[in-house]
């Protein structure tokens, strides 16, 4: 934790304040005090407002995404069409969180360059003051106004938190599709190569989790038992082997090179046999901008972290890969710009704004019909499952925590919803979980704020997958057991069981039932 005399000295400098002030302007402002934030909304007028704060023991400052007319107007209780009216506009800002520091920056490096690729220039990126970074992208690079979608037009301030989230998700699959490039044992981000046995060590992580097969026609993940096998005949002995793709195979008993034939096996359900290797970012990287929501804040250019008392500081994109955290001591930060409006080129994000929404239409046609094709767990679709049924990930984070209650919450109410729980129940249930939390609860306001928000939402996500590290397993929620090996997601974990145990109970009553009939 940071003292007050570190805070204090660092904040009352007159260019950290005026850079604050700065990058402040119709944003709305939150101000923390090591483990707690003050009220909302605020916002900061003058220089003296910034060492005010720190004199009452101010650690770190946080503005919105959201720009507005008048920050000081918001209220939790706010519907969405008075929060566009208040809204002026937002910037996108990609929060790369990673673990491993290498990874971390050779992440943000691919995030950049796809960015560019998408002619966008007026990029900027900053330090988050811990182990990610923040990439930002002013809202005067978006379309103007109104923009097409689906049959009718929307005003482009008022698709928040939705586009930056498309968006999010368009990033994502197109880093691990076009720049994230696997080549026998070498793995390249852009054009900087690394071992693969190297990232997997590094990062923990085994081969079948990191690196996923694709099909190259419809883009479906394809079973690696699947991969596509040949024949090997000695001409000689006509020993047959069933392997992999090699140059050569040499038969094991007259060690003379074996005729090579495919078993032309169908690899993927549309047909295709034809597939690619694709790592996986989201087994090292949590994109937390994925499921971000409305007046969702981050860390200030130019405000100190509690946990490190480094400064989140900005620097140029180039350096992006030799940056080091020493540069973020406050005695050694420097101006550097970071969300330039000035220098933005109008529209220059047309494009990618445009791909990001046809790319998440797509997606939602096939998890239509993939959902159309999909058997159902158990019949009663309007039934909530009990907690008895509940994974042990679920059940752990029920328990309260010290660390990670924002993404437990988010967690929470996907699940619950996704397994048929009505919004009273939920925010009974998580009003009582948040009673359990320490040392410090999630504000009453802000759990209300995030399920309004998931009221409102048309498109209801699954809480996240098992594997993603940036949710389960570094947050440590994961704790599994035997049947957690079955699954892949916590809700398919409770809606399997619950089919089990109909099974099961079906059973007993056809065994009952025939007992009966023969007396």
């Amino acid at each position: 934790m940071l003292s007050l005399s570190q805070s204090l000295s660092y904040y009352k400098r007159k260019d950290i304040q005026e850079l604050l002030l700065k990058y402040s302007k119709e944003k709305e402002i939150a101000v923390r005090y090591n483990n707690f934030f003050g009220k909302r909304p605020d916002t900061l007028t003058y220089p003296n407002d910034i060492l005010e704060c720190a004199k009452k023991g101010a650690t770190s400052f946080h503005c919105s995404e959201e720009l507005w007319t008048n920050p000081l107007q918001l209220n939790p209780n706010m519907r969405k069409n008075e929060m566009d009216e208040l809204r002026k506009g937002w910037d996108l800002i990609l929060d790369i969180d990673c673990p491993y520091w290498k990874f971390s920056k050779l992440a943000t490096y691919v995030f950049i360059k796809a960015l560019k690729e998408h002619g966008i220039e007026s990029v900027t990126v900053k330090f988050s003051g811990s182990k990610g970074f923040h990439i930002a992208v002013p809202f005067e690079a978006f379309p103007e106004k109104k923009y097409y979608i689906n049959g009718n037009y929307y005003y482009v301030k008022d698709l928040f938190p939705e586009a930056p989230r498309r968006i999010a998700e368009y990033l994502v699959n197109y880093v691990n599709k076009h720049l994230i490039k696997i080549s026998d044992d070498t793995i390249f981000f852009g054009k900087i190569s690394i071992p693969i046995s190297k990232l997997l060590s590094e990062t923990k992580t085994s081969k079948d989790e990191a690196i996923l097969l694709k099909c190259n026609n419809c883009d479906n993940i394809v079973n690696k038992s699947q991969e596509e096998k040949f024949q090997y005949i000695c001409s000689n002995c006509e020993t047959v082997i069933e392997d992999r793709d090699v140059s050569f195979m040499l038969c094991p008993k007259c060690k003379k090179i074996m005729k090579k034939y495919p078993l032309n096996r169908q690899l993927c359900s549309c047909g295709s046999n034809s597939v690619r290797s694709e790592f996986d970012l989201s087994k090292i990287v949590a994109v937390d901008t994925v499921l971000i929501s409305s007046r969702h804040l981050y860390r200030m250019p130019y405000s100190l972290h509690e946990k490190t008392g480094l400064v989140s500081v900005p620097f140029d994109i180039k350096r992006i890969l030799k940056f080091e955290k020493n540069e973020a001591i406050p005695s050694k930060v420097k101006p550097y710009p970071f969300l330039e409006r000035e220098l933005c080129k109008k529209g220059e994000a047309d494009i990618l704004f445009q791909k990001a929404f046809d790319f998440s239409s797509e997606k939602n046609i096939q998890s239509v019909k993939k959902a159309e094709n999909k058997p159902l767990f158990f019949d009663d679709k309007s039934q909530a499952i009990s907690e008895e049924h509940f994974p042990p990930c679920i059940k752990k984070i029920s328990l309260g925590l010290e660390d990670g209650k924002k993404r437990a919450l988010l967690v929470l109410i996907n699940f619950l919803y996704s397994c048929n729980w009505t919004y009273e129940m939920i925010e009974e249930y998580i009003m009582k979980w948040n009673e359990r939390n320490k040392p410090d609860k999630l504000r009453e306001t802000y759990i209300k704020g995030q399920l309004r928000y998931h009221k409102m939402q048309k498109e209801k996500m699954l809480p996240p997958n098992c594997n993603n590290k940036g949710y389960m397993i570094d947050t440590q929620f994961c704790n599994p057991d035997e049947f957690c090996k079955k699954i892949k997601n916590p809700v398919q974990y409770s809606k399997k069981k619950v089919w089990l145990l109909n099974q099961n109970s079906g059973k007993k009553k056809r065994v009952k039932n025939k007992e009966v009939k023969k007396t």
